[in-house]
């Protein structure tokens, strides 16, 4: 459906394939909040709603980088954005003496890392390990062809993680356009109070999702 000029707020409507996906994972969460009494954190709400396995936005496969996707972020545009970051990931692990690793939190097609790592190569700095934290199996899919095709001699120095390094991380860490897009939690204060807060819960009623407050723990 075309938008109209006279309501440029309008959304397509999805075709009938995505519809289908959606409703697969408004069942799935719907699920979760009947099974968890009636509400589920905000912050669990956003871990199914993009990282859901086959269902999640991150991790359902469709393309969501590039032109052909949903968005362009600046690595895709020139490689002159990864260049002059891995300037500054070289000025800091100069203090590791060869020992620093870089971890990039969610690592998109793998165009930022496959740059850095052959910018970092350049300038004799290359990191112990890349490390990338990633949850979509489809995106680890894409970055590994990606830095297999750009920087191949290099891919044996990345490392895909589906957490958080070890207490002992040493190095830099790095994300683009990605903490936006981490679960968190959400809270209001109470009506009629100034110091007690509630937790923004997620349920499900007629059909719907729906903000529940509740104390917070």
């Amino acid at each position: 459906m075309p938008i109209s000029a006279d309501n440029p707020l309008q959304l397509p409507v999805p075709d009938a394939a995505a519809q289908a996906h959606s409703e697969r994972l408004i069942s799935l969460i719907a699920d979760e909040i009947a099974a968890s009494g009636g509400r589920i954190s905000f912050a669990r709400y956003m871990e199914l709603a993009l990282f859901a396995p086959g269902l999640g936005y991150y991790s359902a496969g469709a393309q969501k980088f590039g032109e052909q996707g949903d968005f362009v972020t600046a690595p895709e545009i020139s490689s002159l954005f990864s260049r002059a970051l891995a300037q500054q990931i070289a000025e800091v692990l100069s203090a590791f003496d060869g020992t620093g690793d870089v971890l990039e939190v969610g690592g998109g097609r793998g165009v930022m890392a496959a740059e850095m790592l052959a910018e970092l190569e350049a300038l004799d700095a290359l990191p112990a390990q890349y490390l990338i934290l990633e949850l979509s199996a489809d995106l680890q899919a894409r970055q590994r062809e990606t830095l297999s095709v750009k920087v191949p001699h290099l891919l044996e120095r990345v490392r895909w993680l589906n957490e958080l390094p070890a207490p002992g991380f040493r190095g830099v860490v790095v994300a683009n356009e990605l903490l936006d897009a981490l679960p968190v939690h959400c809270f209001v204060k109470a009506e009629g109070s100034e110091d007690t807060l509630q937790e923004r819960s997620v349920g499900f009623v007629d059909g719907r999702f729906q903000w529940v407050n509740a104390a917070a723990d």
